[in-house]
């Protein structure tokens, strides 16, 4: 339900979306105060609340400050904004694999055609944060290569003042609820750490525990932001925990030779429990939503760490503290990094912050109208009949117009899509439904099927049933329910599956052309259905589909089931290359962006094609199934950990 407050003002401009705002400030206790501060005043949210239109830019840093990140759905974008998103990520993809000449001319031609002028007090909210992403890509290349650390340490204070009133000196705890992106504390954290560094080169203790502390106060804010999704704080957490580490261990070094070093490191031993506290924090953050970011950063610090700490504590302090535990724990995940990286050649270091400016899920307005209306058999005026005129659907495929914001409401839902801001798998505006879901998904992994009903049947009574996407997800999962738990047969499910799916697309719709657009739901059940009837014809659709996507990182969520759906159908059919090819490439554009669901699932389909073609001897297998069990270990996916364990106990009795 729309908050009291804005339901006189709402209009279908943007409607959903800021419904879904509204309502996860409520759920937060969070204000519009707080939420715009900085960003916007209230003639400029007002006008946003009217239907003004919403730059990307600016969704994106509100869904971001209300924790809302990697949510399941899809932007739809007109043309103009769509060319500005495809080439933000052009630069920070162009940074994050080291392609800094490329970034550096993308990145001047985008900031001479987005920048106009640079007085802070004449810059509206989208001019805002277009200056700071240009000059967070501009520190960004700095970092990659040789800099002067003073001009870093001004562009990052330049950066934050564009959104933070306050800038760098922002206080965290002084009894007002601040509201801050995981963006914005990135730049916090850059500037605070290049103070460290730089009062560590100039020899200045007590400049350098001023900055470790607003390190650490970044940190409690991160754990205190009870309104954090589980990926906003895998994101900058770790960073955060890693360079207050780091910071320390420059400190200590830089006081070695110090008169006071028995003071100095009586100061240091209190600090360990809190390190230790940290570290462990920021690891479950990382497994909770199966990220890695700095996870081999914080592994290999957490070798050095406990080695101090051995070197200054008593045996029997140790082993309550559980070192060697924690040391073990981190080894473990060390060496399953490591065969990630031999295996794609990817490095498993972090090396920068990329990941956050990471915009995924994001589609061509008109591209998707015209491609589903397609999908749906449809003509331009079925599509327009009661809405607009033909005219207008063959100018918006064409992009020549904008419908107005009602018009364009009721083309969306005609094709089942509700909205620009396409909230997949279900429709609902609250972000509790959001998360129920989520909680769903969370219970499968780990293999609690009673509790993952439970979950279902509670997210079944919020929604309205009369959304038909609501409904395909709900009876799909408790169809999948019966149909696992051995209820219904084989025949029944793949019958009932072309029925569920039908309530959007007839099933053999879908054979029409190459060039759809899926919901996240129509894209499981297709991979599903293609599992069951395994034809020629279904293998080359769904290959000749995912090579639209560019970038696969962007849409890894929802193209990664369907391609590995069909490696392992390859490998069952005796195309083992094939096969291992397809399995590679899930696991390269996961690891690429420091994602490592799905990749336990496609190493094994590489160990079983490998171990059908008799290449490993018992040992190699005894490896990889063990780094299966690690990863799905690591990434809470507990049904496929106890898979790989009885896969290993069986190779194990063949011995």
């Amino acid at each position: 339900m729309v908050n009291k407050e804005y339901s006189q003002v709402l209009t279908k401009d943007n409607e959903g979306f800021f419904r879904f705002i509204v309502s996860t400030m409520d759920n937060c206790g969070i204000t519009t105060e707080q939420l715009t501060y900085g960003l916007c005043d209230t003639e400029e949210w007002d006008s946003l609340l009217a239907g003004e239109y919403l730059d990307k830019l600016m969704m994106s840093r509100l869904l971001d400050r209300l924790g809302c990140r990697g949510l399941r759905c899809d932007i739809l974008l007109f043309a103009s904004e769509y060319d500005d998103w495809q080439e933000r990520m052009d630069i920070v993809f162009a940074i994050n694999d080291g392609e800094t000449e490329l970034a550096e001319k993308i990145l001047e031609e985008y900031a001479c055609r987005k920048i106009v002028q640079k007085n802070i007090d004449k810059m509206g909210c989208n001019e805002r944060l277009e200056y700071q992403f240009v000059l967070m890509m501009q520190a960004y290349i700095m970092l990659g290569g040789r800099f002067d650390r003073t001009e870093l340490i001004a562009k990052l204070q330049e950066a934050a003042v564009l959104t933070i009133p306050q800038g760098v000196d922002v206080v965290f705890d002084n009894g007002m609820k601040i509201i801050l992106s995981v963006q914005e504390l990135d730049i916090l954290l850059e500037y605070y750490y290049q103070h460290v560094c730089r009062e560590i080169e100039e020899k200045n203790i007590k400049t350098v525990d001023y900055y470790i502390g607003r390190i650490r106060k970044v940190i409690d804010y991160i754990l205190s932001a009870d309104w954090f999704n589980a990926l906003s704080k895998a994101n900058i957490l770790p960073k955060a925990v890693y360079y207050v580490m780091l910071s320390n261990q420059k400190k200590i070094r830089l006081n070695v030779d110090n008169e006071d070093e028995l003071i100095f490191i009586a100061e240091e031993l209190k600090s360990y429990g809190r390190w230790l506290s940290d570290y462990d924090n920021a690891i479950e953050a990382l497994r909770n939503d199966g990220r890695t970011y700095y996870l081999a950063e914080l592994c290999d610090m957490m070798d050095i760490i406990v080695s101090r700490m051995k070197k200054l504590l008593s045996e029997d302090v140790c082993k309550s503290m559980k070192l060697d535990d924690k040391k073990n724990t981190a080894d473990r995940y060390r060496e399953m990094l490591l065969y990630i990286e031999k295996l794609t050649g990817i490095s498993r270091y972090t090396k920068n912050g990329m990941y956050m400016y990471f915009e995924p899920n994001v589609y061509r307005m008109e591209k998707v109208v015209a491609d589903r209306r397609r999908l749906l058999g449809i003509t331009q005026n079925q599509l327009a009949e009661g809405i607009c005129t033909a005219k207008t659907i063959r100018r918006l495929e064409q992009g020549h117009c904008r419908p107005h914001g009602y018009n364009l409401y009721e083309i969306l839902n005609r094709l089942e899509l509700y909205s620009d801001f396409v909230m997949d798998e279900i429709v609902s505006y609250n972000a509790g439904d959001m998360e129920l879901l989520e909680k769903v998904y969370d219970a499968i992994s780990m293999n609690e099927t009673e509790r993952a009903q439970e979950l279902l049947q509670t997210l079944k009574a919020n929604i309205d049933m009369g959304y038909t996407r609501n409904r395909q997800m709900v009876e799909r999962l408790e169809l999948d329910f019966d149909y696992q738990g051995g209820k219904i047969s084989k025949k029944d499910y793949e019958d009932d599956l072309k029925k569920i799916i039908g309530y959007s697309v007839k099933y053999e719709n879908f054979f029409r052309s190459v060039n759809v657009y899926l919901t996240d739901s129509e894209a499981s059940m297709l991979q599903m259905m293609y599992n069951l009837e395994k034809d020629n014809d279904g293998v080359l659709y769904l290959h000749d589909m995912l090579s639209q996507y560019e970038r696969k990182e962007l849409y890894i969520r929802k193209i990664e089931l369907i391609q590995t759906a069909f490696a392992s159908d390859s490998g069952n059919r005796g195309v083992y290359d094939s096969s291992n090819m397809e399995f590679m490439d899930v696991i390269n554009e996961n690891f690429r962006i420091k994602r490592i669901y799905n990749t336990a699932r496609c190493t094994y389909g590489i160990w079983w094609n490998n171990n059908m073609q008799h290449k490993y001897s018992t040992d190699q297998s005894r490896e990889m199934l063990n780094i299966c069990v690690d990863i799905s270990d690591f990434a809470k996916e507990y049904m496929y950990k106890q898979f790989f364990l009885k896969k290993l106990d069986s190779i194990l009795g063949l011995q």
